[in-house]
Formats: C-alpha cells, sequence, structure tokens
C-alpha cells in the first residue's frame, strides 16, 4: 500500500468512529474477508495467489497498457498510432491522456506486489502440513517469482537502464506488507534484489513444479490444481525470466545459460505451418500456442483491442496503433514470412491502406484453447537472448538461433555463415520488430540497449524518455 492511501485510511477512521454506528463496525462486508480466516487453509493461499495473475490480467497492467497498449507506443512498434497514444510516442507522458495510464500501472502493479508479499508473509510462518503434496513449494516458488517479475517491469518502466547508469535511483523493492514506505534502491541493487527473488522461485519450483518434474497431473489430482503450467509464472517462465534480467544486466554468461535451459527442455515447441495456415480463420493459432513459456488468460481481450488493434466501422480511433502496405513490405522483406502473410488485416480502403495486426483478434468460433491469450513470455525471445549473448564468443551459434526463428516463420534463406555480428545485431533488431507485435517486448530492447532512436521514430531519441515519471502522489506522500 502506497503511503497516500494510507493516509485516506486514517482520515476514514474518525469518520467511522463519529457515525454513532457501533454495531454496524462490527459486521465486515461480505466481500471483505479477514486475513486469519483467509490463510487457515490452503485454499485461501491459492486465492490470493490467483487474485494476483487476475490483477496482472487487468486493463491497466498486461491485459493491455504493458503489452500491446501503451509499452508498445513507448516502443513505436507501429509508425501510426491515432491522437490517444501519439503522446506516448512523443514522449509527453506528464499529459492529461498519458499520466492516468502511468499512474495505474505504477499503482496496480505495487498493489499486486503488497498482495504477494502478504501471502509470502503467511507462508514464511505457515504449517506446511495443510498443503497438499508440493502445492506449498509451488505457490510460494510462483509469488516469490511473480515479486521479482513485476519489480523488473516496474524497473524497466521508471527507472534508468543499467547500461545508462547503474547506480541511479531506480524503485522501492518493497519485501514486506507494511503501510511503511520502503526506500528506493539503486538500479543495480534492484536488479539484484530481482535475481534474488527469482532465483529463490526456482529453487523452489524445481522441487515441485510438474512440468519441471515430471509428475503427471489430472483433472481428478486436487482438482487439477498444478494443470495448465503455462498459465503460472512456472519453473522454465522463472528461468526464461531470469535470462532477461541478466541479458538488462550485461551477464551474457548467465543470461545465455538461463536462455539455453529453456530451449532443451524442449517443453515448448515451434508452432507448425498448419496450425496458422488453415482455411477457418477462427482456428488459426494466432498467438503461437506451442511457444508460450508462460501466458496469461484475459478475459475482455475482445473488448479492450477494438479501437486499437482493429479498424472501426466510422474509421480509425483515437486509439488505433497500425501499418500501411509500403510500412510493412519494408519490415517483411520475405514474401513468405508467416506473420505477413497471415496476421496482418487486410487494408481497410484503397485509399488509407491500413493494416492491424491481427495476433490477439478473438473472432466467432474461436476454440477455448487458443481464445483470450496475451502472451508474456515466448520460444522466439530465449532464441534472441541465445543469440545476442553469443555474437562476441561464438557469432555462428548466433546466427544458427536467429535462422532457426526465420525458418520457423517461413524463410527459406539463411543468413549466411561469416556474417558479422554488425549485422547480425541488425538483423536481430529486425526479429524483435517482426515477431513480437502487440506484446511490449520492443521497448524494453531500445531501452537496453541504450538506443539513440527507435524505428518508426525520429532519427534522434531523447533518452531521458526511456523513463516513465514516478505518480506525483508517489512521491508528495512518501
Amino acid at each position: 500500500m502506497t503511503a497516500n492511501k494510507f493516509l485516506l485510511c486514517l482520515i476514514a477512521i474518525p469518520l467511522l468512529l463519529t457515525a454513532g454506528c457501533n454495531k454496524w463496525l462490527d459486521v465486515k462486508p461480505r466481500t471483505q474477508v479477514d486475513a486469519e480466516v483467509l490463510y487457515e487453509r490452503e485454499s485461501g493461499y491459492k486465492d490470493v495467489l490467483y487474485g494476483a495473475y487476475v490483477n496482472m490480467a487487468s486493463a491497466q497492467m498486461y491485459g493491455q497498457e504493458m503489452t500491446y497498449g501503451l509499452v508498445d507506443a513507448l516502443g513505436n512498434a507501429y509508425p501510426n498510432v491515432g491522437f490517444f497514444y501519439s503522446f506516448a510516442k512523443n514522449g509527453e507522458y506528464t499529459s492529461t491522456q498519458m499520466e492516468p495510464l502511468i499512474n495505474a500501472i505504477w499503482s496496480r502493479s505495487y498493489n499486486t506486489i503488497s498482495n504477494l508479499n502478504n501471502l509470502i508473509s503467511h507462508l514464511n510462518t505457515a504449517d506446511q502440513k495443510m498443503f497438499r503434496e508440493d502445492n506449498y513449494n509451488v505457490i510460494k516458488g510462483e509469488a516469490l517469482g511473480l515479486r521479482g517479475f513485476l519489480h523488473f517491469d516496474m524497473l524497466r518502466l521508471f527507472a534508468p537502464s543499467f547500461k545508462a547508469n547503474p547506480g541511479a535511483q531506480g524503485i522501492p523493492y518493497v519485501v514486506d506488507y507494511s503501510f511503511k514506505p520502503t526506500a528506493y534502491s539503486t538500479v543495480t541493487v534492484a536488479l539484484d534484489s530481482v535475481i534474488a527473488d527469482l532465483k529463490a522461485a526456482a529453487a523452489l519450483l524445481q522441487q515441485s513444479d510438474p512440468i519441471y518434474t515430471g509428475r503427471v497431473i489430472t483433472a481428478n489430482i486436487d482438482d487439477g490444481y498444478l494443470l495448465n503450467r503455462t498459465y503460472h509464472l512456472n519453473y522454465f517462465a522463472v528461468k526464461a525470466a531470469l535470462a532477461r534480467v541478466y541479458l538488462y544486466k550485461g551477464d551474457l554468461t548467465k543470461a545465455a545459460l538461463c536462455a539455453d535451459e529453456v530451449i532443451n527442455s524442449q517443453q515448448f515447441n515451434w508452432t507448425r505451418l498448419d496450425n496458422i495456415a488453415v482455411l477457418d480463420e477462427s482456428k488459426r493459432d494466432r498467438t503461437f500456442k506451442s511457444e508460450q513459456v508462460m501466458v496469461l488468460d484475459v478475459a475482455r481481450i475482445a473488448d479492450n483491442i477494438i479501437g486499437r488493434l482493429t479498424g472501426i466501422p466510422e474509421g480509425r480511433s483515437g486509439l488505433a496503433m497500425w501499418y500501411v502496405n509500403n510500412d510493412l513490405n519494408s519490415l517483411y522483406t520475405f514474401a513468405n514470412d508467416w506473420r505477413k502473410l497471415y496476421f496482418w488485416s487486410p487494408e481497410r480502403n484503397s485509399i488509407n491502406n491500413e493494416r492491424y495486426p491481427t495476433k490477439l483478434y478473438q473472432p466467432d468460433g474461436m476454440p477455448d484453447t487458443l481464445a483470450r491469450r496475451v502472451p508474456l513470455i515466448r520460444l522466439p525471445e530465449l532464441f534472441l537472448i541465445s543469440a545476442e549473448a553469443a555474437f562476441d564468443t561464438d557469432p555462428e551459434k548466433a546466427r544458427d538461433r536467429i535462422n532457426t526463428l526465420r525458418r520457423h516463420r517461413g524463410f527459406e534463406v539463411d543468413i549466411p555463415a561469416g556474417t558479422p555480428a554488425t549485422a547480425l545485431r541488425t538483423e536481430l533488431l529486425l526479429e524483435y520488430r517482426r515477431e513480437f507485435i502487440s506484446e511490449g517486448i520492443l521497448f524494453y530492447y531500445y531501452k537496453r540497449t541504450d538506443a539513440d532512436r527507435m524505428a518508426n521514430g525520429a532519427a534522434t531519441f531523447d533518452k531521458t524518455k526511456y523513463m516513465l515519471p514516478v505518480p506525483v502522489d508517489e512521491t508528495q506522500f512518501r
């Protein structure tokens, strides 16, 4: 809880005490569950963890703004944006359009972290005998991992990059469930705290996560609680997150080790063309299901993308983000690239030639197994991390990693042997741009590398705009 919210609580208490309704004060609303009651049984711990994922799937977080909304606009993922997101693209973060979005990302994320801290605190003192089989380790591992995962994205959004200024003020790394404000950590200390949480999570999940141990789970076992592990921060998702963090910190050796572990696990497989090139578009595997290391179920995705990633009958909305044919052809230079052939809408008309990405479309008749998915980590990113880590030490491995991705997107010609590292880096960036539309990843690539400019942007970039402003309330009421 942030300090300003605590202040509101202190103001509200005297008002209630003077209302003359003492009996009313003894009655808890139905939606308010006393923490001690909640944590008396395993189901309460599961409910709190589930609530963290629900928060993450909200429009203020990865269900919209931290993926295909604001963060994609920040990374200039599209040459064209409507009026609303133009403020993000132009770095006007204190505008009346952007400030509420940015504040909501901060507050919703730290609210989720606070709930996770409460959960972790109770797990630390819980009687582990109340948990079935491996559930204690899995719940605690996910909670610790999510705390690190969320802090890392707060750091990537609200602080300088490690490459730009590792000793700069970072973010509050909050590990206690308390009303007391947490001091800001430096970028380096915050990154080390992220790594510590993710490593602790990996140790617990390595012991107990069925996706790693191979334990067979059915719907009859614990009501299928441990089924569908890609909808959770599973063991391999934690290792993938560690690969991201180590790469951000410039530790290429550890980044490669983590990325290669996920790749070599063979738990995640490349999507086949016959899952893409289906006549019935409602059955198209738009988000590459088999490649997803971690994904969120976003219930309102069909409503959320309207006007953002789709045209509307009246024309373009102020929330829209789009390409036109010439820009699309310049990006997808190989004619048979699946990502161009099957995942961009036809031009709306002969005047505008507007093209919208269809990765997150939810057409009528879409199977539940493919619907409502917003990927947070996919296999291609691990290949690109592994490639980048090898540029200077093993350029042939780097080339092979990029070529592997390209082959699984329809390319028939490889990058040739002996291609210098500078050219490989150009190809790497092109694959980030082609592959991760609607996933909010491109901005972090530019920031991590301290790039002087972004594709689809101005010739030079004001690097102070790599940092979103911390909400005014947070700085005033700390």
